[in-house]
């Protein structure tokens, strides 16, 4: 007979914690979680214009001497301060002809071509305004390393608050049954669209 009221017990303290780290996480990944919500509202909507590209070109000389001699430190310090580009370089190549150094932050690209004859430049900037920036910060291009662990933190965060809010439903006696059948028709309702309309 004790066993059972332990038993009772046992489940209401889980409970208990279970509600409250549903709260917390899902108020501390508030910013987050409608971020992504956002961005990915906007990813899926391309066709709306709203992150379309504008694209600027513009051409510059560099010194010979920094070509003869090619340095991606030396180079991309040298396109920072004549461009007031304040990134660093994330792509640098080299070939017999020219050199390419990008510059890429979320929402904005910039592609400098050196040709190595002549020290002539061409300089390429992207620009797609602040929802191209949600979208890159959704996906994590050029967003640097502390926001890649964001994106997993945010995922945790979700997976967390997911599973907490499910063992909060167990302890409702009076909604376990309702919550449990609309929980199990929105699984089945994304399984049957993804078999019968998403292409394989």
């Amino acid at each position: 007979m004790q066993a059972e009221p332990r038993m009772k017990h046992v489940i209401r303290v889980i409970s208990h914690w279970a509600l409250l780290l549903h709260i917390y996480t899902s108020m501390a990944g508030f910013t987050l979680v409608l971020l992504f919500a956002v961005s990915g509202l906007t990813l899926n909507h391309q066709d709306f214009g709203w992150g379309d590209p504008k694209i600027s070109m513009s051409t510059m000389d560099l010194p010979m001497p920094l070509i003869e001699r090619p340095d991606k430190t030396a180079i991309g310090n040298q396109l920072k301060g004549a461009l007031g580009i304040g990134s660093q370089v994330t792509d640098y190549h080299e070939d017999p002809d020219q050199i390419q150094v990008t510059f890429a932050v979320p929402g904005k690209r910039t592609v400098v071509t050196i040709h190595r004859a002549d020290g002539k430049s061409e300089v390429e900037s992207e620009t797609r305004g602040i929802l191209g920036k949600i979208d890159d910060l959704h996906k994590g291009f050029d967003s640097g390393r502390l926001w890649y662990w964001i994106i997993d933190i945010s995922a945790v965060i979700l997976i967390v608050s997911s599973l907490t809010g499910m063992i909060t439903l167990l302890a409702l006696r009076a909604r376990r049954r309702s919550g449990f059948i609309v929980g199990s028709l929105g699984v089945a309702l994304v399984f049957v669209i993804y078999l019968i309309w998403v292409p394989h």
